[in-house]
């Protein structure tokens, strides 16, 4: 806020030059942030907090100033002159909500002149960036500079009825304020009311209609106490930000309304020669009540690190108005009515600490038990299944935690389901209803945008959290999701690439060992879709391709394969150890076989498995395949096994031997054909 240093020394008695009281003002928390000249002084820019009111204007900066130099606050003096004529005879005051008006105070100034500010007024208006329109506004906005209270002055003769009332707004009443401006009002926003209609908005600005003019014989002067939540909601609501809205919404003095009201009717009677009328027109439904609080001097000292006499106690509260009484060890105060940031014990000793100076308080570490830092074991475990996924040439992306009802009854039907749904109470949209139970329709919904984009070729992955009810309290579990697309590609070849994919992560993740159970879930096709079930049955993950219906649901132009894993059931990761680079040379030996379609690849692997010799130490997938020699309904799959010894080399003949056992034992377990 600007300041003029002239106008704030005017207040001190024993104030010193101005380097110095700038200085002192920064080290208390007034922090003074620019200084240029003015007009006859030094324009000001201090830095006041939104929680300290009291401080946005001359005499309240003006209390923290002498108390931070030692100079002496002298006190408001004017002097008012009443005539015979009785105020509440020519105006009347009501409030109908008291709880946004605590105070309304008004006065009467019959006979003015309206015309040009002196001289000095308008000099210090301009300092602080106020520009001069008349004698009587003039006045009345020296005096929200001079201390803190906003007012306004209406042309009594336009006030219709003259009578006042402070009441909500009538939905879809109108007002021309002051900035030529029509508002449309509801009842959030309260008004000034004359017999017939609005007059001005409280606490923000007054109307075109009943504003002071060159014509203007009788002043009716408003200072009143607004509620600050009211003005700020008001404001809001309009679209609007006044000088007065910015004293209103932070709160004011209740106390101040009457001592304004009077300094300004006093200088509208000085400046432009009116009477001002005997007695305020002062209705106040909810009287301000003084707080008393109490503390030690010995928690304080505590507090701050340092001890702090209780004489420097006793003056610093006395110069901030608190009017202190200390005995013995205790302190009690009054905490005075224009600081409505004081709420807490705390609050007291930064008054004190800030004006003993916070360079006095001595720096020193905290005395904290320490302990060895560790990762939490879910950051880790997050990590794993990102760096899985990254490593299998994987883009993660973010999406929404929030889906569809209609979304969200297609992922009931998942075997990963993990329980009832969490709906929100207040949705921002209907698409965003409910939490996820699933990260697949988050998923689909970024492939629809890429593929809208033109991209052809989609590998991407999302490691988050899905929501749901358990025993009526939210549950979160975390998740990776997989989606692969290529329209190069085959559905084998996708389907080949997702399990992979599916099983190194199985793997990098720590989760359990697993084994594909062909079909389960209606999101996947019935012929390329499995669910990952662990030694005890328990379905971790479902993968595969999409089904067509939700393919087309969510309007992809390409088949997409994808895969959801549950995190929950991780482990941690085993301890690494070293081992040698192998020492012998393995052999490599291809087993093909003619087996049915339906014969899944987790049996077919589990019987390798069991009849394979104890020096195989690598089974994989070389190809699967169908060519014109090949029986009907049945499918080639050729495996690759390497065989290893780890104390000598395998012969050819070893090898050959324990290969051809491998291959009679499958065709009698599992009734295939060697091809």
């Amino acid at each position: 806020m600007i300041f003029d240093s002239g106008w704030l020394t005017e207040y001190l008695d024993g104030a010193p030059d101005l380097d110095t009281l700038a200085e002192r003002l920064t080290d208390c928390g007034c922090l003074v942030e620019l200084r240029e000249r003015g007009d006859g002084a030094e324009k000001w820019d201090v830095e006041v907090t939104t929680n300290r009111p009291d401080a946005m204007n001359h005499r309240g900066l003006a209390r923290e100033a002498a108390v931070a130099t030692g100079a002496t606050l002298l006190p408001l003096e004017f002097e008012l002159e009443e005539s015979d004529q009785n105020a509440a005879e020519l105006a009347a005051v009501g409030i109908a909500d008291d709880a946004a008006c605590s105070r309304y105070v008004a006065r009467v100034i019959r006979g003015v002149t309206v015309g040009e500010s002196p001289e000095w007024m308008t000099r210090r208006l301009l300092n602080c960036g106020v520009r001069p329109i008349n004698v009587v506004v003039d006045a009345t906005n020296y005096v929200l500079l001079e201390l803190g209270q906003p007012l306004h002055a209406f042309d009594l003769e336009k006030v219709r009825g003259r009578r006042i009332v402070v009441r909500p707004a009538v939905d879809g009443e109108k007002l021309t304020t002051l900035d030529g401006e029509e508002r449309k009002l509801d009842p959030s926003v309260l008004v000034i009311a004359d017999g017939e209609g609005v007059v001005a908005l409280a606490g923000i600005m007054g109307g075109a209609d009943s504003e002071i003019g060159n014509d203007t014989t009788d002043v009716l002067l408003e200072s009143a106490h607004f509620d600050a939540l009211s003005v700020r909601r008001a404001s809001r609501r309009l679209g609007m930000h006044t000088e007065a809205s910015h004293r209103f919404e932070r709160g004011t003095d209740p106390e101040m309304a009457a001592v304004a009201c009077d300094r300004a009717a006093a200088l509208i009677a000085e400046l432009a020669g009116g009477r001002v009328c005997r007695g305020r027109i002062d209705i106040c439904p909810r009287p301000w009540q003084a707080r008393k609080m109490e503390f030690s001097i010995a928690a304080l000292s505590a507090f701050a690190g340092l001890e702090i006499p209780a004489e420097r106690v006793f003056e610093i509260l006395s110069g901030l108005e608190f009017a202190p009484h200390v005995d013995g060890d205790v302190v009690q105060v009054r905490v005075p009515s224009y600081r409505v940031d004081i709420d807490r014990i705390p609050d007291l000793y930064e008054e004190v600490i800030r004006h003993v100076g916070y360079g006095a308080v001595p720096s020193e570490l905290p005395i904290l038990p320490t302990s060895p830092g560790r990762r939490n074991p879910n950051w880790e475990l997050i990590d794993r299944a990102r760096d899985a996924a990254v490593s299998a040439g994987l883009v993660e992306v973010m999406t929404w935690s929030f889906i569809d009802l209609e979304t969200d009854e297609l992922v009931a039907t998942q075997p990963l389901c993990p329980g009832p749904s969490l709906p929100l109470d207040n949705p921002l949209a209907q698409t965003q209803a409910v939490m996820r139970r699933s990260l697949l329709p988050g998923l689909l919904a970024a492939a629809n945008a890429n593929f809208n984009q033109g991209q052809r070729s989609l590998g991407v992955f999302e490691q988050g959290r899905v929501f749901s009810l358990a025993d009526q309290k939210p549950l979160e579990r975390e998740r990776i999701g997989v989606l692969l697309a290529d329209e190069a590609g085959g559905r084998e070849e996708r389907f080949d690439r997702l399990k992979g994919i599916v099983n190194d992560m199985v793997t990098r993740i720590c989760l359990p060992a697993v084994s594909w159970k062909r079909g389960g879930s209606p999101w996947l096709d019935a012929g390329a879709g499995a669910e990952l079930q662990t030694a005890d049955g328990v379905t971790i993950g479902l993968a595969g391709i999409l089904s067509r219906e939700l393919a087309e649901r969510w309007d992809l132009r390409h088949e997409v394969a994808v895969a959801e894993l549950d995190l929950e059931r991780a482990t941690e990761p085993p301890l690494s150890r070293f081992r040698p680079l192998h020492r012998h040379p393995p052999i490599v030996v291809d087993v093909t076989i003619e087996h049915p379609a339906d014969l899944s690849y987790a049996d077919l692997e589990g019987a390798v498995s069991d009849l394979a010799s104890e020096w195989v130490e690598d089974l994989s997938l070389a190809g699967r395949y169908r060519d014109e020699n090949t029986l009907a309904g049945a499918v080639r799959t050729t495996l690759r096994l390497v065989y290893r010894h780890a104390d000598r080399s395998l012969t050819q003949e070893e090898v050959n031997e324990a290969h051809e056992r491998l291959r009679r034992g499958l065709v009698e377990r599992l009734g295939v054909a060697l091809a």
